[in-house]
């Protein structure tokens, strides 16, 4: 089965990159990184469902955007391919990874919700009731205002809100619905990703729980970067891309990779 996915193809060379975007953005949050990295490397840039060109045919959950990625690899004959995701698009690369890790050679999260599971963390998710009920904008600010620091640049600011406020309410809810199970599975999700390359990249208020991370990985590479909001490769784009190419560097040295 053909993916459905819309994507940005640029650039040439090993291993390909596949950038993932994260709730209710497009291809565009990795901007930089995709116009830096694509000198060296073949870079894909997906939109997931209903955001960007990819049209908004439900559902719109993190195993479905996992399983359309899985699809487009096969669909490109790609891989096995580094997989760079952003926030959600992080927990997204580490369901692709477990549905098909013979396509996977790395996994770099960036400041993604990783950290231990609640307990009950199954059921029913807040957030998306308040999307139904208020809409996109007024059900995301109070969160989306937590991603910025006093530093962020307006540039990244006017990027977040003008794409994230704009996402259908449909869409933004159902990319959330089955967030509370997924992340009750983060434990092995993160197991398996640890078995080869894996680096995750923190804002300087992390999303998630480096501790949680480090405790439960042997070989994970974690980079915080001072000063840092939650759109960092926005705010802090050279930074991140010389964090991409020292993780290149590790996949290409890792013993582990035949």
């Amino acid at each position: 089965m053909a993916s459905i996915l819309a994507y940005l193809e640029t650039g040439s060379g090993t291993p390909p990159l596949v950038f993932i975007h994260g709730l209710c953005c497009d291809r565009h949050a990795w901007e930089p990184q995709i116009t830096d990295l694509s000198r060296d490397h073949r870079c894909i840039a997906v939109d997931l469902r209903g955001r960007g060109a990819t049209p908004a045919v439900p559902p719109f959950g993190i195993r479905r955007a996992a399983a359309d990625i899985a699809e487009l690899l096969d669909d490109l004959e790609l891989g096995p391919a580094v997989l760079i995701g952003h926030s959600l698009g992080g927990i997204t690369a580490l369901v692709v990874n477990d549905l098909r890790p013979d396509r996977v050679v790395g996994i770099v999260t960036g400041d993604s919700p990783i950290s231990a599971p609640r307990a009950g963390g199954s059921g029913a998710n807040p957030l998306v009731q308040r999307i139904r009920e208020l809409g996109t904008k007024e059900g995301l600010r109070p969160l989306v205002e937590t991603f910025f620091t006093p530093d962020s640049p307006p540039g990244a600011r006017a990027y977040a809100e003008s794409v994230m406020y704009t996402c259908p309410p449909d869409v933004a809810a159902g990319m959330l619905e089955d967030a509370p199970d997924v992340l009750a599975s983060l434990p092995d999700l993160v197991r398996k990703a640890d078995e080869k390359p894996l680096m995750a990249i923190w804002a300087e208020r992390p999303l998630g729980d480096p501790a949680w991370l480090r405790s439960v990985t042997k070989f994970a590479r974690q980079e915080p970067i001072a000063g840092a909001g939650h759109f960092f490769q926005l705010e802090q784009p050279a930074v991140t891309s010389a964090l991409l190419r020292a993780f290149l560097d590790d996949v290409a040295s890792d013993p582990r990779i035949r």
